[in-house]
């Protein structure tokens, strides 16, 4: 089970970063509000399941939640989602069931919202439906992305395009990585086995890719691993 904590002012000021609820009137916050749920979860923990009545949305606001079919196969992951994003946007439909399951990948921090207020919100302020609608397409983007990599690149262009994400942050170079999760869950997100996934890194080696203690990874050379990924295959 969660850990219940606090709507406290510094848990307030969270939110008030969030895509969904920036720039929000603080009327308008406690309205959203009514009947949320500030939760902590651990790794592993079910967020929601697949079929599963939606009666709330998960408003991930900061760790990483896998999206997934089924839970023994790495393939079955759909997707690995990092806050801040919202999640069960099924619960918006009357008398609708999640379409998977979700549970946290390492410490997570979500606010539950009531499906009933956020329904009765939605139908009263149009710029509140924007929002929600913004927050899905940033998702159903990520997806599309994610299946054009599939069908366009090879297994070690998906590792590099996965690494080059990682390594956005950083300034310098050679620079080094770390993988947020374990790799069988890296794998999985990518759509290859944990065995296709080490091999893939030994293909990236020639590009100045190297695997490294405590899944980190080295760098040498981003504009050359970002050269690597934009090839044809």
């Amino acid at each position: 089970m969660p850990t219940l904590c606090p709507l406290d002012p510094p848990a307030r000021a969270l939110l008030m970063l969030t895509p969904l609820l920036r720039g929000l009137l603080p009327s308008d916050l406690d309205t959203l509000l009514e009947e949320a749920q500030l939760e902590l979860y651990s790794s592993g923990e079910k967020l929601f399941h697949r079929d599963g009545i939606a009666d709330r949305l998960f408003l991930i606001l900061e760790g990483h939640v896998e999206i997934f079919r089924e839970s023994e196969d790495p393939r079955g992951i759909i997707d690995i989602v990092q806050g801040p994003v919202l999640l069960g946007e099924s619960a918006l439909y009357t008398d609708g069931h999640y379409a998977d399951h979700a549970r946290a990948v390492g410490m997570v921090r979500v606010l539950t919202l009531s499906a009933t207020v956020m329904r009765h919100a939605l139908s009263q302020r149009f710029d509140l439906t924007l929002r929600v609608l913004s927050t899905m397409s940033v998702r159903l983007r990520g997806l599309i992305a994610q299946v054009n990599a599939l069908k366009m690149q090879s297994a070690a262009q998906r590792v590099g395009d996965f690494l080059l994400g990682l390594a956005q942050s950083k300034g310098q170079e050679p620079c080094h990585v770390r993988f947020p999760y374990d790799k069988r869950t890296v794998a999985g997100q990518l759509g290859m086995s944990p065995e296709t996934l080490s091999r893939a890194l030994q293909r990236l080696e020639e590009v100045g890719v190297r695997s490294l203690p405590d899944h980190q990874v080295a760098i040498d050379s981003l504009p050359r691993l970002s050269a690597f990924c934009l090839e044809e295959i």
